[in-house]
This record gives structure tokens, sequence and C-alpha cells, in this order.
């Protein structure tokens, strides 16, 4: 008999990408192969995200357009997976009825019997948010890249950030513990892999709920010494939570990357107040000064919200002040979107949408040409770049990054792909650099 056969969609961040890791694990344990196309899947999943309300309506379209797919062959089975699935397990059914089977970012581990129960029986959609880690195993993943792996170490989060969602659907913050950590990471480079990325809604929260001090920055510590681990990337960092000694101590460890992602959301005072952030503007700049002073080649990237409810077009104007000062490598830009279910959906002053749209598009100019520049300072600089796979943009070239996370591109044989090289940069667009293979075979 042939391979059954599905198709994975993912949307949404890291801890997305890491749970799609898992998925493909356990239905690789279930004699599944992975398909692109629609019409040879005998099971399509979508991985989903909740975080924007663009997101859900890219899952509701998606799985709208199946309709005649799903009518010509009735076996075939839909299902839905991640944040947006926890978050309307009560609706989701009555929304795509076309769906088989539904379950949330801590109950993959359930999918075979979801799936045995969805090919004689309709979808329930109900389960609950489940805390913890249930024994994941480096040989129970599937790697898009044998030689980098997403690796999560705190699910959930408590920070309760007035416009996010997460926290109702991923649940409380549970550590994964660190000798677990530590052997499923060297599993990992046992199988190959050179770099990892830890994963949590906020890093720096790791061990807290174990009772440690700094436990992340400890764990950092631990798998420095992991002979094989080239790359140690992470994230996400909290401002409120990153303290000068943890970043000290992490500037002493050669094998974790240059690159800190610090959302920082909004430059004025009170609106972070109203997103209930637990820092301020100061506190956010003084933590940026000290990165770069223990980490002179930091590369620094953040999270930006723009309109949020009662801006001033003075508050607003400070956040353009902070990013002019901060000078971001890169920054994920959005304009404010009410979420159901979260606190400042109820708080006043709402903008007009196109207010909030003019916002962003000032915000993004304004970035856009910070992160130009910054990336023509690269120009002629011989920087490290492991080598991820072909360049979609130009044949007869491979894509990598380097430890600061910049999108290189340059001429080498696909023999390299998983490999460190050296490249010096000829030319550099915003983020995407190109350059030259210095260290061919």
């Amino acid at each position: 008999m042939p391979a059954m056969r599905f198709l994975l969609t993912t949307f949404g961040c890291q801890m997305n990408q890491a749970d799609a890791q898992r998925i493909r694990g356990i239905l690789a344990g279930l004699g599944y192969a992975e398909t692109v196309e629609e019409e040879e899947a005998d099971l399509i999943l979508f991985n989903t995200c909740c975080v924007r309300q663009h997101a859900e309506q890219r899952l509701i379209s998606r799985v709208q357009a199946l309709t005649a797919l799903k009518r010509r062959r009735p076996g075939l089975l839909l299902g839905v997976a991640g944040c947006m699935a926890q978050e309307h397990q009560g609706t989701l059914l009555s929304l795509l009825p076309l769906v088989d089977l539904v379950f949330g970012p801590n109950d993959i581990e359930t999918l075979p019997d979801l799936l045995e129960k969805a090919r004689h029986a309709p979808a329930t959609g109900e389960f609950e948010i489940r805390g913890g880690f249930t024994g994941e195993q480096a040989d129970g993943i599937v790697l898009d890249r044998p030689f980098s792996a997403f690796v999560n170490i705190i699910r959930g989060c408590t920070n309760f950030c007035s416009y996010c969602i997460v926290p109702s659907v991923r649940g409380p913050e549970v550590s994964r513990a660190p000798e677990e950590v530590l052997g499923f990471v060297a599993d990992l480079v046992g199988r190959g892999v050179r770099e990892i990325t830890l994963l949590g809604q906020n890093v720096n929260a790791y061990g807290r709920d174990l009772g440690m001090a700094e436990g992340f920055v400890s764990l950092l510590e631990r798998l420095q010494d992991l002979a094989g681990l080239r790359w140690i990337r992470f994230l996400t960092s909290h401002p409120r939570d990153f303290s000068a000694a943890a970043i000290d101590r992490l500037a002493r460890l050669d094998k974790v990357c240059e690159q800190f992602h610090l959302p920082v959301q909004a430059g004025s005072d009170r609106i972070l107040a109203l997103m209930n952030r637990g820092y301020t503007r100061r506190h956010y700049l003084d933590l940026v000064a000290h990165v770069r002073r223990a980490v002179p080649a930091a590369s620094l990237s953040t999270d930006l919200i723009c309109g949020f409810p009662s801006e001033t077009d003075a508050e607003f104007e400070e956040t353009l002040s902070l990013v002019r000062e901060v000078r971001f490598e890169s920054a994920y830009m959005y304009y404010y979107s009410p979420r159901p279910g979260t606190t400042a959906a109820n708080l006043p002053g709402l903008l007009p949408e196109e207010e909030r749209k003019h916002r962003l598009a000032r915000l993004i100019e304004v970035q856009n040409r910070i992160a130009w520049e910054e990336s023509q300072s690269l120009v002629g600089r011989t920087l490290e770049v492991l080598l991820e796979g072909p360049s979609e943009r130009t044949p007869g070239h491979l894509l990598g990054k380097t430890r600061t996370g910049r999108a290189v591109d340059c001429a080498a044989p696909p023999s390299l792909v998983g490999t460190f090289q050296a490249v010096r940069i000829d030319r550099a667009r915003s983020w995407t650099l190109s350059g030259t293979l210095l260290t061919p075979p």
C-alpha cells in the first residue's frame, strides 16, 4: 500500500514552527509522508496563529478554498491546530464545517487518537489547555533543515499584556527541566544539528517556576559546554526581565549569537503602561545601551504597535524618536487591531483604521531607511555565514544567515548547504546581503 500523505501549513511565530517539528515527527511515526500538493494529500493540517485577525482570515480563506477538493475526495481529512484552534474551540467547527479534527498547541501528542476518531466520527473541537512538557524526544521530531532546530524551553505566558491573547490560549508559564533540555539538545547534536534556537514567549522567565535564579543564563552556560554545537539563538526576550547581570554573563559565551529580539511595542510611557508592559522608555533605552556595551557586535530587532487606543500624535512621535535613537536592524511593525478577550479591546479611544494605517506607513518608512543604512555599513566586511539552502531569487546561489541573523546570498555549490563559510559582503538591501564566498571547496 502507498504511504498516506500529509500537507502541513504553519502560520505565525517560531513557537508554531517548533510545534510543526513535533507534528511532522508524529505523522512520520504513523507512516505518513509529507507532500506539498493538496491533490496528493490524505490529511491537510493548518497550524494556526490568533495573535492578529489577519492570520485568522487567511486560515478561514484557505479552508474554504478546499470545499471542492473535499467534495471530490470525502476521505480527505482536514485539521486545524495551534492557537486559533485553542481560542475558538467552541465555535470553530460551526464556522468551518469542513474540518475533521481540532487540537491546541499543547495537545499535539493527542494527534494519533484524533486521527483515528476522525475516520469514524465527527470532531467535537473541545479540549483543555494542558501545561508542561510531555517527554518530547529528539528522534520524535522532523526538521526542515537537518543542521538547525527549534527547541522549546518554556511554554505559556503570564505577562498579560493588555493587547495579547496568548496567555489565554497557551496557558501559564511552565519551564522544561534543565536536564531534559540538555539531553534533548545533545541528542539533536548527535543527529547533526549545529544551530539551535531556544524558544519561549519570554525566555528570560525560564526557570522561575522551578525556583531558579537567572535560570535562562544558567541554561545557556551549560549549553555552551556542549561539544559539536556551534550557534545558539533565542527568542523572545521581555525587556522587563532581561537583567544587566544576565547580559554580562551571556556576553562571555561565544556560541551565543549576537542577535537580540527585544520587543518594545511603543515609545510612550503612558502607552506602555496601558499595554501593561512593565517597563518605561528609559528602562528600555538603558537596557539597549547595556547590550551594546557588553556585546558591541549586537544586532537588535523589535516589535512595534502603532495606533494603540487613545495614542496621541505626540505619543506616536515618541515611538518614532525611539526607533531613530535605537536604530533597530529590523522590526515587526503593526497597527493596533482589537482582539476579543483582551483588556485593550475594552479601552476607550480606538483610532480610525485609516489613521492607524497612516501611522504604520510612517513607522515603516522610518525603520526601512534605518535598516537600509545599517545594511550598507556591512558592505566590504567578511562575515561567517551558515548556508541554509538554494536562493529562490538567484539560480546557482545559496542563501544563508550570519550570527546576527542577516540573510546572505552568494554563489556556492549545493554541497555546502549546512556548512559555515566566510562571505565578503559586496551589496546590501534593507535586510538581505549579497556577497562572495571566500572559502570555496
